[in-house]
């Protein structure tokens, strides 16, 4: 709460205070307002809310020329309890005349014009809403500069992920101030732990971005059972929920907020059933009560029926229990507004493409970056190499930096992933580019150049790998000890489970699935299989090959001859693993043992590709080992043509890498490869009918060789 306090205190001491204090009356309490002028713009908190920001005080920021036209300077409050709490008095002019807004008008400026947010974690987090970018960016800015608001970039974020605001920041390098995402479960408790806010009783809601208070059915059974603990407190929240407070037409349950939600919406209910059924219960017990009709014994019967009523309701059971998987996702989606563009009714798990930005930097001059806050030595670093590639005269534009998650990091903290992707525009193209960088996964004097060897070498055999470098380093005070770090181009396409669906469908109907579309890409799945065992990649962790893991990347065009989307080629996006296989014996033998180990896991990746599409196991086999053998022959045939450079080649590694050894085991390989393509072929025939005779396997088992 460092920055938020700074701010209010710097207020306080250069604004000259007005005269006077303005009380109200809000959500059944009086309240004290005071306000600093500093230059045009005017700051009102109330008094006291510096004593609680931990509880997401309310944020409102407008510009005066809104409440009052032809009026220079912004209006910033902060106070307790929701929006409407400084909302109302601002708009009626009863905050020190600031306003002449007629009273006809005043629901359109709040809901397009005053930009609403919250104290979190001492960020200020707006909720953009259906306020346009062209009110947003201003009002941004203004926070941002240090004759404004004076914020830091990072304290200023943006909780809403509007298509519009989103891309705006993104062009801007800044797409890390748009809070990210959640992909995991984990990440999605955290979120909605972090959302829990009060408005004036002990009740805790989940906030949304969208300003929307949710209650949940454990919530509301807890508040229910006050009736019988805590009288006098039920009574008091009980009135929060259905009681209509001063200046205002509804109840918060009954109070529009966004789309089809209120002010207080109980979760867990389908679309009507809150106002039509559980809310009336709720408002004849409050009149009962408040006109003497039900004295404690018979609220707490009333109040057990209409927990009973709301439980009845639910849309599914684990919308009661708030530890299930399903209630944390349907939560999230409604607290991050997921839900209002979403069709469906479930939350996918990798929200984003498991992407999040992180802080970067700015080029103001398209060359030298400016970093942001919170940018660590490892972004320093890979943005300064950034410079490097680039041709004479050329600039940037903007850069964003992005963590890329997978299931393996699913329990890390945001900055602390392997891969990173750098995405960033020049001014001599019109589309971005994109790098993806990783540390070594050695430290060891010379694993780089063993490295950049292997690749340089698959390369050259006709293996479709991405292009690699090395990092040059920056030293850095606040580095500490680093690993080397790569960087590549990022291959174009998509990964196997990526395959947008529609790919395999009929243009016409797409219920429909082209049956050529998919044997295409059995035959890419074994033209890369061939790829995959000439490397040698073997991961002796897992004994696996990495095959059918996601590091093939299949690639799709237009043909314009069948007018439709058709498989282009596949390329593999990491060289983990290759030089891997543990025995390079020079016999029979260990040919064989080889064979016998890819050619098992082959089929096993083939069937469950097979399993999600129209065709037969038979005949994705045939297509699989037509790609296999094509990408066989031209490998072979490139080591032919060129084998006296192949084999003079040697990059002076240390002794304790073999690469001389290993790469001529490899050649050799490749050339019986090639040879024994028919024994290969009957292997891997074999292996296909085991597992047409077996059930799926999950991914995670290992396959038993016989």
């Amino acid at each position: 709460m460092t920055a938020i306090r700074s701010f209010i205190c710097r207020v306080k001491r250069v604004g000259v205070k007005r005269p006077g204090v303005v009380r109200t009356v809000a959500m059944g309490r009086e309240r004290e307002f005071l306000a600093w002028d500093v230059g045009d713009d005017t700051f009102i908190f109330e008094k006291g809310v510096s004593r609680h920001l931990g509880e997401h005080p309310s944020v409102l920021v407008v510009s005066k020329s809104s409440l009052r036209k032809k009026t220079p300077g912004r209006v910033l409050t902060m106070t307790t309890g929701n929006h409407s709490v400084a909302a109302f008095p601002l708009l009626d002019g009863r905050f020190w005349k600031l306003s002449r807004v007629p009273k006809a008008k005043q629901g359109d400026v709040l809901m397009k014009e005053i930009l609403c947010a919250n104290v979190v974690k001492g960020t200020i987090e707006i909720s953009q809403r259906d306020v346009p970018g062209k009110i947003l960016y201003p009002a941004d800015e203004w926070l941002l500069s240090p004759n404004g608001a004076g914020f830091a970039l990072n304290d200023i974020v943006m909780g809403d992920r509007n298509v519009d605001t989103l891309e705006y920041y993104r062009r801007k390098g800044e797409e890390w101030r748009v809070k990210p995402l959640a992909w995991t479960e984990e990440g999605m408790r955290v979120a909605i732990a972090a959302s829990k806010k009060r408005i004036s009783t002990r009740i805790r809601y989940y906030h949304s971005m969208r300003g929307v208070h949710f209650m949940s059915f454990s919530t509301f059974k807890a508040f229910a059972g006050k009736a019988e603990t805590d009288y006098e407190e039920f009574v008091k929240e009980l009135k929060e929920l259905v009681s209509i407070y001063e200046g205002q037409r509804y109840s918060f349950v009954r109070m529009p907020k966004h789309r089809f939600h209120h002010e207080i919406e109980l979760f867990g209910l389908g679309k009507g059933a809150a106002q039509e059924k559980v809310i009336p219960a709720l408002e004849r017990l409050m009149e009962s009560i408040a006109l003497g009709r039900f004295e404690q014994q018979e609220a707490i019967r009333a109040m057990g029926e209409i927990t009973s009523l709301y439980e009845s309701l639910l849309t599914s059971p684990e919308m009661a229990d708030e530890s299930t998987r399903k209630f944390a996702e349907a939560l999230y989606m409604n607290l991050t507004g997921e839900v209002y563009s979403s069709r469906g009714e479930g939350a996918i798990v990798a929200f984003d493409d498991r992407r999040t930005a992180l802080p970067g930097a700015s080029f103001e001059d398209g060359i030298r970056p400016k970093m942001h806050p919170g940018s660590d030595a490892r972004t320093k670093i890979l943005l300064t190499n950034l410079r490097e590639l680039l041709s004479k005269d050329e600039r940037i534009e903007y850069v964003n930096i992005y963590e890329l998650h997978s299931e393996h990091d699913a329990g890390g903290k945001i900055g602390e992933g392997k891969t990173r992707e750098i995405v960033y525009k020049t001014d001599r193209g019109p589309f971005e580019h994109s790098r993806i960088e990783k540390p070594l996964s050695k430290a060891a004097k010379g694993y780089s150049s063993y490295m950049l060897a292997r690749i340089q070498c698959f390369k050259a055999l006709g293996i479709a790998l991405a292009s690699y470098r090395i990092l040059r380093r920056q030293m850095m005070k606040d580095q500490g000890r680093m690993n080397d770090f790569f960087i590549r181009n990022r291959l174009e396409g998509e990964s196997m489970e990526a395959i947008p669906a529609d790919y395999f469908c009929n243009s016409d109907d797409s219920s429909v699935e082209e049956k050529d579309v998919v044997l295409a890409v059995a035959m890419l799945m074994g033209d890369a299989a061939a790829q995959n065992m000439a490397m040698k990649k073997f991961d002796p962790q897992t004994r696996s090959p990495l095959y059918g893991v996601g590091k093939e990347i299949y690639e799709f065009e237009f043909d314009i001859m069948r007018g439709r989307i058709v498989p282009k080629k596949v390329s593999t996006c990491s060289v983990r693993g290759s030089f891997g296989w543990p025995d390079v014996s020079i016999d029979e033998d260990n040919l064989h043992n080889m064979a016998t180990f890819y050619m098992a896991h082959y089929a096993h990746a083939l069937k469950i590709f097979q399993k999600q599409h129209n065709v037969t196991m038979l005949e994705a086999a045939a297509k699989f080992m037509e790609g296999f053998e094509y990408r066989t022959k031209a490998m072979e045939w490139q080591l032919s043509v060129m084998r006296d450079r192949f084999e003079d080649f040697d990059p002076k590694l240390p002794e304790n890498y073999r690469f001389v050894r290993k790469w001529r085991f490899v050649m050799w390989s490749l050339e019986r490869q090639m040879r024994r393509l028919p024994i290969l072929r009957r292997m891997f025939y074999k292996r296909v009918e085991i597992e047409q005779n077996e059930d799926i396997r999950s991914d995670s088992e290992q396959i038993r060789f016989e």
